[in-house]
């Protein structure tokens, strides 16, 4: 093995301790001789690969102190040739994003690597393997998962840039790119009052830990005060949603719901298709149908997120940014 393989063992082997979490920020490391013993190389090598880690910023070396571990927020220097993308293949809408995503890939001479965790693993140990493989950008999809913060602080520190897309919370270790839901809930509010609909109400999923689900909900609910009717599907028993609904629509004629809007894609072609089958002429307002993303801006947002990241290490810090959509209409 030549040196530059060995330094590269030692910093993998000082990654992997920090991101099974041996090691915290401010914890200070094995000195130079207890690292060489327990990794079988030379004190020589040690030292040197402690001195690249250390123009990384990941350690501070300090006279009769000792090494100690500094992790930052900051953003991971490097280019931008390579991104790799965790989405959802079989959603609709997100195949239309991937190829938004990877037609804008070109433009910038970047090649986007597709990856869909196993659902037997968890998301920061997904991203811990593609960042062992050099993959240190990474554009994720989270749907419902909720992501560990301090897994994703270790990643940060050793180097990986993240953007998460449709994340509407916010987070310290990477920027979200998301819908402006507010303004989509408010833009179709306003065009069911337009198509002449008054009592007007709402049907979304009963899991707030998926991104954008309470967002959607609260915003409607501001429109619509003192209230529309809000009905809940199961998020994780789908397969009932269509009898739900099925019922809901049988039942209307004993409700004076005249509009409803749906809260996303899957949601309102359920509905829809209900609703033919009843042949129910409810009027449906549905995000990602009736009000689009606008996935040409919200790509661009993504790479420069990403390049941002990668262009200097005190010049970036986590934000989250909102893409306004627009309204398809019927």
């Amino acid at each position: 093995m030549n040196n530059d393989n060995l330094y590269e063992y030692v910093i993998s082997q000082i990654y992997d301790a920090i991101f099974q979490g041996k090691y915290s920020d401010g914890d200070r490391i094995p000195a130079e001789r207890e690292l060489a013993e327990s990794l079988g190389v030379s004190r020589v090598t040690v030292r040197k690969s402690l001195e690249l880690l250390e123009q990384d910023g990941l350690i501070m070396r300090e006279v009769g102190r000792g090494t100690t571990l500094r992790f930052h927020k900051n953003g991971n220097e490097g280019t931008t040739d390579m991104i790799v993308l965790i989405a959802p293949a079989k959603n609709v809408f997100f195949a239309n994003f991937i190829a938004a995503l990877q037609n804008y890939a070109e433009t910038k001479n970047s090649l986007i690597l597709y990856v869909e965790k196993p659902k037997s693993e968890k998301l920061e140990q997904c991203l811990y393997k593609l960042y062992k493989r050099g993959l240190r950008n990474a554009v994720i999809w989270l749907e419902d998962l909720l992501p560990d913060q301090d897994k994703l602080q270790r990643l940060r520190a050793i180097g990986m840039n993240m953007v998460f897309f449709d994340s509407d919370k916010g987070m310290p270790y990477a920027d979200c790119v998301t819908l402006d839901n507010r303004r989509a809930i408010k833009a179709l509010y306003q065009y069911l009052k337009e198509q002449g609909k008054n009592n007007i109400g709402y049907i979304g999923w009963d899991n707030e830990t998926v991104y954008s689900v309470s967002e959607r909900e609260h915003a409607f609910e501001a429109e619509a005060h003192p209230g529309g009717r809000v009905l809940h599907l199961p998020w994780k028993q789908r397969e009932k949603s269509v009898q739900i609904l099925d019922e809901y629509l049988k039942n209307e004629q004993a409700d004076t719901t005249d509009g409803i809007l749906c809260g996303d894609r899957e949601i309102g072609e359920m509905f829809q298709q209900i609703m033919e089958k009843n042949n129910k002429k409810t009027v449906a307002a549905t995000v990602d149908i009736t009000y689009g993303q606008n996935l040409e801006e919200t790509v661009k947002q993504i790479f420069g997120c990403l390049e941002r990241q990668c262009g200097g290490k005190e010049t970036w810090n986590a934000e989250l940014y909102k893409i306004t959509g627009v309204l398809l209409g019927k």
